[in-house]
């Protein structure tokens, strides 16, 4: 703590005291649309705003791309504070703030590199490679801060400061919370859930004759909080009470399976280092080195006074309990009124107790060059790793390979600047057990890409010791191909058009069954996603929305949704020269029933089931959002429907309701001084 402490003020003071920047002479200048395409915004000055405060990312510096970004002054869909709203809704939930997320779909990820496999809360975390690198002419501040219904919160922002012109340095700082929720109801303002805070700085620098180039970063988060289990739907639905009933219920009528002595703790950071050096030219030819070091830390732990209260929701899944169930015949298990053989008298210890950690340095050194509008490049990048596991009684190396890759990358820019088509390949030659090879067009009128991938499984899917379950078998590599293309037809300022067709086939895909254990599927699975997505504009009217239909033969494996759809209507007005604006209308989601996953807190791990269906609800969102200068603000009305119907509602996951109605209200300031 004290390290980052004085990281941080050492951050601070150098910040402030290099900020000797001449200011020049003031003009008055309209900012162009920003890349949403929704805020025209008058600006006053031309030294202090978002057209002269421009930013790359570390692929702009590796692909020697010349353009910087100019920072996105929009608030568009500035509603959607969450993160589960910021993705589109694209991801299954608990329904809450904090929710681990999972996505609708399963595709290639990108990513060859051994990993523990608890990957819920990656979206709230900052993606190192997404990070953006500023640099401007005066120190910028980007706050956000939200109150969101039931005390559901978010509060943060960002700050950069140029040194110079050639060096700068930025903070990050972001922090999500929720309440303990049973059923929709919080318990009080006081009594907390999960809660998300993360925090990173980074800086970017470039010689003078642009020949040598640096992008470092540090990151951390904690996810900490208690865990709820879910409602007792078990011991609340009878032949009174319907599972539909429990809607009309508030947290006085409904119980969770915990409601206290059970937590999870998660705590990652990660050193980050990209530099590049030119040989010839500036970009003919460079040389490169990537390095990260990066720690994560996970943890369960139930309270010794507290185990007798929770243990009912152990003694569904201890590994005696799934011993007998995986004995009955499936109509017995799917038989609601069958009295299944639970054990009872499991003994887990004096305080369970299970933590995981991994460990990774990477090391990357390659070349690149670019001629006109060719890119490519090669690399070598060795992984060590290291991962063990623990319980309270006992420490558990587990013994992982380390991985040696070789790739490369190619890039061809389209006349005319009308897009890009992009290649990658990248091998794992120590144990040939990883590849993925990759192409990508990016175009004005056509977005299409083409992937075969195969993946390591991930740790706690092959080995997973607690007092609770667990488990140890090796599985094997997971093998992913993807065929996408998407015929685009630009409307200009009235917007965009797009129609997509999507194909994947999965072989070896590993899903947590009913009974929340690890299984690799024998058969290979193929689905297929069709749909559109446009924005339009005519006149003060704007249409934003997705559709999307899936075609899948293994929902006994893999649950899908076959409809997902997102429509937004809004009413768009500027005034005083679009010096203040309006952005208001409606936000509306449905996603059809399915045998949605059910969430473990013990593993972190959504799992299938087939008791009930979640989703299959239309959420109705009314939201108001202002902008004055650089100041905005925005009020949303959430499930419009559940006001009218107070009994209505739908299943996030099984045992945990969708938020149901409630009013939100935030703001985003742009600070430029």
């Amino acid at each position: 703590m004290k390290k980052l402490l004085f990281i941080i003020l050492s951050f601070l003071s150098i910040s402030n005291y290099a900020l000797a920047q001449e200011e020049e002479k003031e003009e008055n200048a309209k900012q162009e649309p920003n890349k949403e395409g929704v805020v025209l915004e008058q600006d006053s000055s031309w030294l202090k705003g978002p057209q002269t405060t421009w930013y790359i990312k570390q692929d702009d510096w590796y692909k020697i791309h010349f353009e910087e970004h100019i920072m996105d002054s929009s608030y568009l869909h500035l509603h959607r504070y969450d993160v589960h709203g910021q993705n589109g809704y694209r991801y299954q939930t608990l329904g809450n703030n904090g929710s681990p997320l999972r996505s609708y779909w399963e595709g290639p990820t990108n990513n060859l590199n051994q990993t523990v496999g608890i990957t819920g809360f990656d979206l709230y975390a900052q993606d190192i490679s997404d990070w953006e690198y500023y640099n401007s002419y005066v120190p910028v501040t980007d706050f956000n801060g939200v109150v969101g219904q039931d005390n559901r919160g978010k509060v943060g922002g960002k700050i950069s400061n140029n040194i110079n012109p050639y060096w700068s340095v930025g903070m990050l700082f972001q922090r999500y919370s929720e309440p303990y929720i049973i059923g929709r109801d919080k318990v009080s303002n006081s009594y907390n859930a999960q809660q998300h805070t993360g925090f990173g700085l980074n800086t970017r620098y470039e010689s003078e004759n642009n020949k040598y180039k640096l992008l470092a970063s540090y990151y951390q988060y904690f996810h900490e909080g208690t865990e709820t289990g879910g409602l007792k739907v078990p011991e609340l639905v009878n032949e009174d009470t319907s599972l539909e009933d429990l809607f009309r219920f508030g947290r006085g009528q409904l119980t969770n399976y915990f409601f206290e002595g059970a937590s999870s703790f998660k705590w990652n950071y990660n050193y980050h280092l990209y530099h590049q050096y030119a040989l010839v030219d500036t970009a003919k030819l460079q040389v490169f080195h990537e390095f990260s070091r990066d720690h994560y830390r996970y943890q369960y732990s139930n309270t010794t006074g507290t185990l007798s209260q929770n243990k009912d929701y152990y003694d569904l899944y201890n590994d005696y309990t799934v011993a007998n169930l995986r004995l009955l015949p499936d109509s017995v298990l799917s038989d609601p009124d069958a009295n299944l053989p639970i054990v009872t008298d499991y003994e887990y210890g004096d305080q369970p107790y299970v933590s995981l950690k991994q460990e990774y340095i990477d090391n990357k050194l390659g070349v690149k060059s670019r001629l006109g509008p060719t890119f490519w490049s090669g690399f070598l990048r060795y992984r060590y790793y290291k991962y063990q596991q623990r319980t309270a009684e006992d420490y558990l190396p587990v013994p992982v390979d380390n991985q040696l890759f070789v790739g490369g990358d190619v890039e061809f820019l389209l006349p005319k600047k009308l897009g890009a088509v992009t290649g990658h390949a990248e091998f794992e030659m120590l144990k040939a057990n990883a590849y993925n090879i990759s192409a990508k067009v990016d175009a004005k009128y056509l977005k299409g890409s083409f992937t075969l991938e195969q993946t390591l499984a991930p740790m706690m899917a092959q080995h997973f010791t607690t007092v609770f379950m667990s488990w140890n078998e090796k599985k094997d590599p997971i093998a992913k191909q993807q065929i996408y293309i998407a015929p685009q037809l630009p409307l200009g300022e009235r917007g965009n058009v797009e129609v997509f067709g999507e194909i994947n086939n999965i072989n070896n895909y590993i899903y947590y069954d009913r009974f929340a254990r690890p299984q690799q599927h024998d058969e290979a699975i193929t689905y297929s996603r069709y749909g559109t997505r446009f924005k339009l504009r005519l006149g003060v009217l704007q249409q934003i929305a997705e559709v999307v239909y899936t075609q899948n033969t293994h929902q006994n494996v893999m649950p899908t949704p076959e409809i997902f759809a997102t429509y937004e209507i809004s009413y768009f007005k500027e005034f005083r020269d679009g010096m203040v604006s309006l952005y208001t209308g409606f936000d509306t989601r449905y996603i059809s029933s399915f045998y949605g996953m059910a969430y473990n807190p013990v593993t972190q791990q959504y799992h299938l089931q087939n008791d009930y269906k979640t989703e299959g609800y239309i959420n109705v969102d009314l939201f108001v959002n202002f902008k004055m200068r650089r100041a905005m603000a925005f009020l949303r009305v959430a499930d419009i429907f559940n006001l009218v119907n107070q009994a209505s509602g739908y299943w996030a996951a099984p045992g945990y309701m969708g938020p149901g109605f409630g009013i939100s209200y935030g703001v985003r300031w742009l600070m430029f001084e």
